[in-house]
């Protein structure tokens, strides 16, 4: 086994341990329809954070030509998938409340700023794993990585300080659309 497929395997369970959360929370929101509150924003939000995962994932794999591969690359390496994992914990309660009713609107907003705090260091984190891949990589991103990056981060940072409804409902589906041409447009091949 080549180290490429060794460490992959640690950084896909802490990936798919955070799809897992979202997807266990959908399914209890889902399970126990009559006793939760949903709240629009948040599953946009549970929608945002299941297609960054995947795509986290996706990107990975242009590590595999990485030689000699260090404990602290590593380290670093698997610090997106940890904040992304961190990122869905926040957005759901606690597993196995099914009994008790949920407002996904009062959990929302009471975790609002946490989540956004976290997910805040995906941005520099994105940036300087970009950069370790190579000026070459960095560069082939284009302008629109940069600018989808400068609007990520402006993004989360006001909505880690607001509270603002109307932001956040604006600012969900700006998150979703942006990442999903940002997606097409930048990360539309494996290599």
């Amino acid at each position: 086994m080549d180290p490429f497929s060794y460490l992959s395997v640690l950084i896909s369970i802490v990936l798919a341990l955070g799809m897992t959360r979202v997807l266990a929370g959908i399914g209890e929101m889902l399970q126990a329809r009559s006793r939760r509150h949903i709240y629009w924003v948040h599953v946009v939000w549970a929608v945002n954070v299941f297609i960054y995962l995947v795509i986290a994932w996706w990107v990975f794999y242009r590590w595999r030509y990485q030689q000699p591969w260090t404990f602290l690359l590593f380290v670093f390496v698997l610090i997106s998938p940890t904040i992304l994992y961190l990122a869905a914990l926040l957005l759901f309660p606690r597993e196995g409340a099914i009994d008790e009713s949920v407002n996904y609107k009062t959990h929302f907003y009471a975790n609002h700023r946490a989540f956004f705090i976290i997910l805040a260091f995906y941005g520099p984190v994105d940036l300087v794993d970009s950069l370790l891949k190579g000026v070459h990589h960095f560069l082939e991103l284009g302008p629109a990585y940069l600018i989808s990056m400068a609007l990520f981060l402006t993004g989360v940072t006001i909505a880690a300080i607001t509270r603002n409804e109307r932001y956040h409902q604006c600012y969900a589906l700006f998150f979703l659309i942006q990442t999903i041409v940002i997606s097409f447009a930048v990360f539309h091949t494996l290599a």
